[in-house]
């Protein structure tokens, strides 16, 4: 049977891989249901569409949530295909993981997740990026090491995605809907398109929407500002050739379309909580432990 991921750690409170599916596989669109109870951080941007419900932009910014057998279909966004790192947790686990924040979760194990996906920090995605690429490496973190910041990633990973539940306005469904469209369309074009020059008018131009409108709805449906999403998308985007020191810094932030070096660093400086040069100088199991103590939800 053909497969699509790469198993890093398997172990009895869960698993961690990485996943690669080409836009061009004739499996693309369906590789299957889930096996297991699992997040997923996205590397690369695909639309996601469960079964019965709307199709979902998944990107580095968003956490994708799936219950065991989980169908869902996939839809080509970026030309590298779907790349993203997994974590698959034992039932039991994520029950308890959910039971401070969910009091109806033991009534419904076989589907603890009752979304389909919840926002990503800049924190959470980096320490997730640096434990997979240090399962990679030849000398491999000590495992009670791995399974701690494991369970540490779902606790983060549920503690965002529950603090983002919180009153809407009412609006009626064809409002929603709408918002719902102008906003998966935004983040289409942020997804793909982040390195390019890009100004507000030009997205509102293309949705077909004031700038106005758009950036009110954008905050009101993410709670965030579009400018703040499109650069987390670059700095997510930077890690890999930021450890991989093949490109200059400078080089690299032009690149991911920043306006300068000083640019970059800060904001990576900002989210990560320290300058890429460091990262570059040693992108070691070590800089991971240290680093280790950023993650906050």
């Amino acid at each position: 049977m053909e497969t699509f991921e790469t198993h890093l750690y398997d172990g009895r409170i869960g698993r961690i891989g990485r996943f690669f599916c080409p836009p061009w596989h004739l499996r693309f669109a369906d590789t299957g249901p889930i096996h297991g109870t699992t997040i997923v951080f996205p590397r690369t941007s695909v639309t996601i569409t469960h079964v019965g419900q709307q199709p979902i932009v998944g990107d580095p910014n968003v956490i994708m949530f799936y219950n065991q057998g989980q169908r869902y279909t996939r839809g080509k966004l970026s030309e590298k295909g779907d790349i993203c790192d997994w974590f698959g947790f034992a039932p039991q686990i994520v029950v308890e993981a959910l039971r401070p924040v969910d009091p109806h979760v033991d009534d419904r194990w076989d589907k603890p997740f009752v979304f389909s996906h919840g926002p990503s920090t800049s924190q959470l995605y980096l320490q997730q990026r640096l434990l997979v690429e240090a399962l990679s490496q030849a000398d491999p973190p000590d495992l009670f090491y791995v399974e701690e910041k494991m369970l540490a990633i779902l606790q983060a990973a549920v503690q965002i995605r529950y603090r983002r539940k919180r009153p809407s306005p009412q609006k009626s469904s064809a409002t929603q809907k709408s918002h719902r469209e102008l906003v998966a369309g935004a983040k289409t074009i942020l997804a793909t398109r982040f390195a390019e020059s890009l100004s507000l008018e030009m997205l509102a131009q293309t949705l077909y929407a004031s700038p106005y409108h758009l950036c009110r709805v954008f905050r009101q449906e993410t709670g965030q500002t579009i400018h703040n999403y499109l650069n987390q998308i670059r700095l997510r985007a930077s890690l890999e050739p930021v450890a991989a020191k093949e490109t200059s810094l400078t080089e690299l932030s032009l690149a991911l379309g920043f306006a300068n070096h000083s640019h970059f660093s800060a904001s990576f400086r900002r989210a990560f909580g320290l300058p890429p040069s460091q990262l570059r100088q040693n992108p070691s199991t070590t800089t991971l432990q240290k680093m280790s103590k950023i993650l906050t939800v």
